[in-house]
C-alpha cells in the first residue's frame, strides 16, 4: 500500500497550530509573571488577584501544549486530530455566530475561516489522508482494470473508476473519492 502524501492545507493548519501554541506559551508566561508581581504587592492590588493571574497563566500554557499535540497529530495524519479539528472548527462557528448576534462583526472572518476549515477537512483527499475513507485504487500500468460491478443501462450514473452508483449531483464518488465527470 502506498503512503498518501500530506495535503498542503493540513501542513498549513499544523504550522498555524504551532504558531498558536507559541502565542499561548508567551501569554501564559506573561500572566504568570504578572501574577508574581501582583502577589508581591506591586500596583496596590490584593494577593488573590495575583494568584488568579498565575493560575490562568498555567491554564493558558497547558492549552498551548494541547495545540502542539494537535499540530503533531495533524502533521502525522492521526485520525483523532482530524476529529478534534472538526470539533474545534464547529465550536468556533457556534461561538462566532453568538458573537455576531451580539454585534461583534469582527468575528465574521473567524466564522468564514472555520466554515472553510470544515469544508476542507471533509474533502475526500483529506479524509483519505487521515484514514477516514479508503483511498482510490489506481489500476496498475499495463493491466486492464476490470469492472466487477455490472453497469445497468438506464438513467443511472456510475463512477467511472470503481463502478459504484452515483446519487444526484454528487461531485465525488462516496465509495472511492474520485471526481465524477
Amino acid at each position: 500500500m502506498t503512503a498518501i502524501s500530506r495535503p498542503f492545507g493540513i501542513t498549513l493548519l499544523a504550522v498555524l497550530h504551532v504558531l498558536q501554541a507559541i502565542v499561548f506559551f508567551l501569554g501564559g508566561i506573561a500572566l504568570i509573571a504578572l501574577g508574581a508581581l501582583l502577589r508581591r504587592g506591586f500596583f496596590g492590588v490584593h494577593r488573590l488577584l495575583g494568584g488568579a493571574a498565575s493560575l490562568i497563566g498555567v491554564v493558558v500554557i497547558v492549552l498551548g501544549l494541547l495545540y502542539l499535540v494537535l499540530a503533531w497529530g495533524l502533521w502525522s495524519g492521526k485520525g483523532w486530530a482530524w476529529i478534534v479539528s472538526l470539533i474545534l472548527a464547529a465550536l468556533g462557528i457556534i461561538i462566532s455566530l453568538i458573537l455576531l448576534l451580539r454585534g461583534g462583526l469582527g468575528t465574521l472572518i473567524v466564522l468564514i475561516l472555520d466554515i472553510i476549515i470544515i469544508y476542507y477537512l471533509l474533502t475526500p483527499r483529506v479524509r483519505t489522508f487521515f484514514g477516514e475513507s479508503k483511498p482510490a485504487q489506481q489500476p496498475q500500468r499495463g493491466i486492464q482494470s476490470v469492472q466487477s460491478t455490472p453497469q445497468p443501462t438506464g438513467g443511472s450514473k456510475f463512477c467511472s473508476n470503481c463502478g459504484a452508483p452515483v446519487q444526484g449531483n454528487e461531485k465525488f464518488c462516496v465509495h472511492c473519492g474520485k471526481p465524477i465527470p
